[in-house]
């Protein structure tokens, strides 16, 4: 959900260095396209217009509206790119997400950096690694250097940045997730995030809601890393998800000794996560309107890439209920990525 715009952010950084120091970069026109070939990745850059002014130091490019076209290349952390007969070339730090980019497609972007603020906007921007894409349609954000004219945007914007899409979308094994109207407020505290019809990709069918609000604490440290990420929803998180629909046909949910429950007998699910430990609580309609309450307690293993969930109690109205609550979760995610054993749910992500 969150992590769909937070991920965009990362790939702003091959239009400049990772840890130069700038007082004012403008870039309009920006496209990009890359792909990794044995190690190596290589790609196509043009800009209608290029201005850097570094300490007074003023540098333009430009011709006449017409493109400026040249080459990228990152090889063995190391970032260059040539542009008519400007070279320029930077070492990247191991955990720049630039080093570990399968592909990247970057179309008609504007950036403006200086000391006081970082804004950029892109029609649509496309990146991804060997096994997660990401993509959004009208990206665009605002965020605060705090003074710094560093051009590091994922690590100032993950501090302080609003983030908004018409469009976004997050592929990997576990997820096939799609958001439309998404802005996300991004705080030291934490992330919040706000989307309208949001749909799951899951199992062969597709799940639709309406609304979607969600915030965690931000545990990020400095560049987006999922572990990060995570921990800090652990720590604390807040989610509502409002008004279900099947947009294509959905395995329905048998109860024990209950009727089938279709995705539109949910009415919401709230989440509140506090210290590792949750609560859920929903609204389902079986024979009339009643009230899930689930809880327990989350693990993260960093290690294995594994969330585990441990159900201490699920019910409806008294009833025990963790048939349900547990075949809730594969409208949302891939079955094959679901172990469940006894009370025990283990997510692969």
């Amino acid at each position: 959900m969150t992590k769909i715009l937070i991920q965009t952010l990362c790939i702003f950084s091959i239009a400049v260095s990772a840890h130069a120091k700038r007082e004012i970069i403008k870039i309009s026109d920006l496209n990009i396209t890359t792909n990794k070939e044995n190690g190596m990745t290589l790609g196509k850059i043009s800009a209608t217009d290029l201005n850097v002014d570094f300490g007074g130091n003023e540098f333009q490019a430009q011709d006449n509206g017409n493109l400026l076209k040249g080459n990228v290349e990152i090889k063995d952390q190391q970032f260059s790119a040539k542009v008519s007969f400007v070279t320029y070339k930077t070492n990247l730090a191991l955990d720049n997400p630039l080093v570990t980019l399968d592909h990247l497609f970057l179309k008609d972007a504007l950036i403006n950096f200086d000391r006081k603020e970082m804004f950029f906007e892109a029609p649509y921007i496309k990146t991804g690694t060997e096994d997660t894409t990401v993509s959004a349609k009208r990206l665009k954000g605002s965020c605060d250097p705090k003074g710094d004219a560093s051009t590091d945007i994922d690590i100032v914007c993950l501090n302080n940045g609003v983030l908004e899409s018409e469009q976004a979308q997050l592929i990997n094994q576990t997820m096939n997730i799609l958001t439309n109207n998404t802005t996300a407020l991004i705080s030291p505290e934490a992330i919040a995030i706000d989307a309208s019809k949001i749909i799951f990709t899951s199992n062969g069918g597709k799940t639709q809601v309406e609304k979607l609000k969600a915030d965690c604490s931000n545990g990020i440290k400095t560049r987006f890393n999922i572990d990060d990420f995570i921990e800090g929803c652990l720590q604390q998180a807040h989610i509502f998800l409002d008004d279900f629909s099947e947009f294509n046909e959905v395995p329905k949910i048998q109860l024990e000794n209950k009727a089938l429950v279709d995705l539109e007998d949910i009415k919401f699910i709230k989440v509140n996560i506090k210290d590792s430990y949750f609560d859920i609580r929903s609204r389902i309609k079986i024979f009339f309107k009643l009230n899930l309450k689930v809880n327990g307690k989350m693990e993260h293993n960093q290690e294995n890439h594994i969330l585990k969930i441990n159900v201490v109690r699920a019910s409806i109205a008294g009833i025990p209920a963790k048939t349900l609550t547990l075949m809730i979760l594969k409208l949302f995610l891939e079955e094959d990525s679901i172990k469940i054993e006894g009370d025990t749910i283990y997510i692969a992500l």
